[in-house]
């Protein structure tokens, strides 16, 4: 029953208390669009139904006919940057050149989730073993540097900023929290499983870098830091 209850929280990845989403495409004609934050809001219409969709800052027109990928629909979500809250809003991706640690992330738990609808699959990630943890004094980067220096910065401490993508609280023990700097995006796991940050937040993170991490099953990461410090700045 236990490893049921961790596979939801997991398979979901990030979806704890939002409404369960699969990755299906849409294609969808845009009727209303604005930036704001990292985030583009777009209205839209899909045959009869028109709703709003929250993407990554992208260039998108009035009367363009688009195709998005499901990320997590979200009740009652309030955009700081709007002042606006949102009945019902999806957040979505859109295909294209993959982000350095996101589109990724959906791929494997995409292909998880098949898996344990099929029946194949009985997991038992090793998440808390073999943790890297330093004491070092933290050094001030970016997500970006930490894929194209990734070897400067592993088992090291840093400090990072972006905004907060996605969110899961109570994960065995710990919050995963995904930034996003506008390019690159990276997963920090902290110890506090009740982690008060929320999407659209700009934070502030301490803490060390991991690298080429194999929990099983699926759960790979180039980078992921650990024992995360947040902090939010808005």
């Amino acid at each position: 029953m236990l490893k049921k209850t961790i596979l939801s929280c997991l398979t979901t990845l990030f979806f704890t208390n939002y409404l369960f989403a699969l990755n299906e495409p849409h294609t969808v004609k845009v009727l209303e669009t604005k930036n704001a934050g990292v985030y583009t809001y777009i209205k839209v219409k899909e045959k009869k139904d028109n709703y709003w969709v929250a993407i990554t800052k992208s260039n998108i027109k009035i009367g363009q006919t688009i195709t998005i990928h499901e990320q997590v629909w979200m009740k009652n979500f309030k955009s700081k940057a709007l002042n606006k809250t949102f009945d019902k809003i999806l957040f979505a991706q859109i295909p294209k050149k993959a982000i350095s640690g996101s589109n990724d992330i959906h791929n494997i738990h995409g292909k998880m989730i098949r898996k344990k609808q099929d029946n194949q699959l009985k997991p038992n990630p090793t998440f808390n073993d073999d943790l890297i943890i330093s004491n070092s004094k933290p050094i001030k980067t970016t997500i970006s540097n930490l894929y194209t220096q990734k070897e400067k910065y592993k088992n090291k401490n840093v400090e990072i900023q972006g905004n907060v993508l996605q969110v899961s609280n109570k994960v065995m023990g710990n919050t995963w929290v995904k930034i996003y700097n506008g390019k690159d995006a990276v997963i920090f796991r902290s110890p506090n499983e009740d982690e008060k940050v929320t999407i659209g937040d700009k934070v502030k993170v301490i803490g060390t870098i991991n690298t080429n991490v194999d929990y099983g099953y699926g759960f790979k990461y180039e980078i992921i830091g650990v024992n995360g410090k947040f902090e939010i700045l808005n």
